[in-house]
């Protein structure tokens, strides 16, 4: 009798939308240039915070549309309200400047930040659609795309390690750079 009220517990769950599913995506690089490049990957500092994030970038601010990565139709939740910036060191939305977040089950997401707003910037659903362009809005020390993907806040590195992903990699936008959770 417990077990049964436990699996109708579970359906109710189910069948309300409660419960989520964990699934990989392909993640390219978010930018349309050959030139781009990762510039940043895992690091620790001195004071023991770490990055576990890819930093992107082709040199340029304000030029080149920055794309989202998952390599399907997702929703893109768009986070802004800051100016356009090409220097950055400002702590608009905490940091991330203007930014997107792309939400998956059990407390996965995948973040996309620091993009300078255009006609393109808004939520929405699509595959790998232009989303603004390559900036330095928030806490940021110059135009790049940075991408992470979370588990409960908690960045994650096996997202673009696993595949092989370096200082120095293609971060053009036909090239595979991870496979983030979702």
């Amino acid at each position: 009798m417990k077990t049964m009220k436990l699996t109708m517990a579970a359906v109710v769950l189910v069948a309300a939308g409660w419960a989520t599913t964990v699934a990989a995506a392909t993640a390219v690089g978010p930018i349309c240039d050959a030139a781009a490049r990762v510039g940043s990957t895992t690091y620790y500092s001195c004071s023991g915070s770490a990055h576990t994030a890819l930093d992107m970038s082709n040199g340029t601010c304000s030029v080149w549309n920055h794309r989202g990565m998952i390599n399907v139709s997702r929703y893109y939740a768009y986070y802004g309200g800051c100016a356009a910036n090409c220097s950055g060191g400002t702590t608009c939305n905490g940091g991330a400047g203007n930014y997107y977040v792309v939400t998956g089950g059990s407390g996965w997401d995948f973040r996309q930040l620091h993009l300078n707003a255009n006609g393109s910037s808004g939520s929405k659903t699509c595959d790998r659609c232009a989303l603004g362009l390559v900036g330095s809005t928030g806490n940021s020390t110059g135009a790049h795309v940075h991408a992470d993907n979370r588990q409960y806040g908690t960045r994650k590195s096996a997202w673009y390690t696993s595949v092989g992903t370096t200082c120095g990699s293609s971060a053009y936008c036909n090239n595979r750079v991870g496979t983030p959770t979702l």
